[in-house]
């Protein structure tokens, strides 16, 4: 699939097996990011916008992904709890 977005009023063609809506979202997210960051510094050029963007959506990332490994440790300890006390 394949669709036309706009991120920091520039046009890409983003092409991916994920459908054009799916794209079109990512798409929106990071450029309401890139927007966020580059109203907070206006004086910034493009390209740090762009990695301060990056940095910023990794940070997001790498936080959820750690929150999701203590959540599945949480929910093993639980499941191995239920498995003792159902002995």
């Amino acid at each position: 699939m394949g669709v036309r977005v706009r991120i920091l009023n520039e046009e890409y063609n983003l092409r991916a097996d994920e459908d054009e809506g799916y794209l079109e979202g990512i798409a929106a997210y990071v450029d309401n990011k890139a927007k966020g960051i580059a109203s907070s510094f206006p004086h910034k050029e493009r390209e740090e916008i762009s990695i301060l963007t990056c940095l910023n959506i990794a940070d997001e990332l790498c936080k959820l992904k750690e929150k999701n490994r203590k959540a599945k440790e949480r929910i093993q300890r639980l499941i191995e709890k239920i498995e003792k006390n159902s002995k």
